[in-house]
Parts: C-alpha cells; sequence; structure tokens
C-alpha cells in the first residue's frame, strides 16, 4: 500500500504520485481504500502531495548550504553589488553585455548571467564583502560566453 495522509477534521485525504496512480486500478487496496472513505465522508478532498523543498543544497564544487544560495540573486540585486564596486564601470559593462547576448539568445538568459556572474565573484556566496578590498580581473564576456556554448555542446 502506497503512502497517504488523511485528516479527519479537514476532511483531507493527502496521496502521493504513487497512490494515485494504484487508486485508478479498481482491483487495488487504493482504490478500495478511497471508496471507504468516500462513503464516510462525502466532501472529501483529495490532494496530491507535492515535494518538499530541499533544506541542504550542496553545488558542484562540494560545498554546502542551508539554503539555495542564488534564490534571492536577481538582475537588479547584482546590479546593485556591481555599482558598489570600485571598478564598477569595467564590470557592469561586461555584465550587460551577457545580459544582452543571453537575452537575445535564449527565451530566458537569466541562468547564463547568473553564470557569468557567479565566475566573475566567485567568493559572493560565502564573502560578498571580500570584493570591497580585492578587484579581480574582468571575466570578458565574449570569451566567458564562447566557454558556455562549448561546454553545453560538450554536454549535449
Amino acid at each position: 500500500m502506497e503512502k497517504f495522509k488523511f485528516d479527519v477534521v479537514a476532511q483531507t485525504l493527502t496521496i502521493t504520485a504513487k497512490f494515485a496512480e494504484a487508486m485508478n486500478n479498481p482491483e487495488r487496496e487504493e482504490y478500495k481504500l478511497v471508496q471507504k472513505f468516500r462513503a464516510d465522508f462525502p466532501a472529501l478532498v483529495i490532494m496530491r502531495k507535492t515535494h518538499k523543498s530541499a533544506t541542504h543544497y550542496t553545488t558542484k564544487s562540494g560545498e554546502k548550504f542551508n539554503c539555495n544560495q542564488f534564490k534571492n540573486l536577481t538582475y537588479e540585486r547584482m546590479e546593485k553589488f556591481l555599482s558598489a564596486l570600485p571598478k564598477k564601470e569595467s564590470y557592469l559593462r561586461e555584465y550587460s553585455f551577457v545580459k544582452d547576448f543571453a537575452s537575445a539568445v535564449q527565451h530566458n538568459g537569466y541562468s547564463l548571467v547568473r553564470k557569468w556572474f557567479t565566475a566573475q565573484f566567485p567568493e559572493f556566496r560565502t564573502n560578498p564583502l571580500f570584493y570591497l578590498s580585492h578587484s579581480p580581473e574582468v571575466v570578458n564576456g565574449m570569451t566567458f560566453l564562447d566557454e558556455e556554448t562549448k561546454a553545453e555542446k560538450k554536454a549535449s
């Protein structure tokens, strides 16, 4: 028998995808169980259980985080961060180039812009204040985009 959760007060049956699949077969126990619930509770609401959000994230490099480290990394916040840096003109120029290129090529270019941003500022997730005193070399947008397209073609 697949997993389910029944709330008597709310008259709600929460089921998993496997339970839903099994309950479509009249010969299975899940089907019979739902029929009994419906007979006893005519106002029964059946809800599909959705996935749980991850509580721990591990990056490809092995770093562990308690939350999604890119959750609040929006275009606006990237631009605000770049504007506060000492070499902001050169960073903003490359950022704008990558953003314009990504939006022209892809339907949603955010992932490509985020990859450039994290390649440019690898310490951003753990220590963003590091860049107030250190100015890394600007990652050239064209070079970065060429490497990304090669990597995507290789992965395909």
